[in-house]
């Protein structure tokens, strides 16, 4: 085995104790004339998967209580870890719900904070910071 492999195995052996994520992604389309009216709309089915979810470090030494500093992280945001084939890029929005059945439902932070760990170019997990949705659905859906 590699040290790729071992890695990738102690993270999914991790995962065990994590929580049950419910990703759904979605297209944004214009459906008017003018590009401000938009509908989102669910593209596929939902990915389930398993994922650690942990609160956010203020601590001023922490590379998190600098990102809370420059205001792209709240102190009430979270963080997931998911294992690095989850498909979090390069799509619209994704909305992710944390439970099985679903408790709660958070979005990924705007400035796409998601932190792909890999060792030569296999990927080993992502790291996101995510926000949770007070009404559980993004606008225009």
């Amino acid at each position: 085995m590699t040290i790729v492999n071992d890695l990738q195995n102690d993270f999914n052996e991790a995962l065990k104790y994590g929580v049950q994520l419910r990703f759904k992604y979605y297209n944004q389309t214009v459906i008017g004339d003018y590009d401000d009216d938009t509908k989102i709309i669910q593209s596929g089915t939902d990915y389930w998967c398993s994922g650690l979810v942990q609160p956010i470090k203020s601590n001023q030494y922490s590379s998190e209580g600098l990102l809370v500093e420059q205001g792209k992280v709240l102190i009430d945001d979270k963080k997931i870890y998911v294992n690095g084939n989850v498909q979090t890029s390069g799509l619209g929005q994704i909305k992710i719900g944390v439970g099985s059945p679903v408790a709660n439902e958070y979005q990924i932070v705007n400035d796409g904070q998601v932190t792909n760990w890999d060792i030569n170019g296999s990927s080993v997990y992502k790291k996101m910071y995510v926000r949770y949705l007070t009404n559980g659905s993004f606008i225009g859906e």
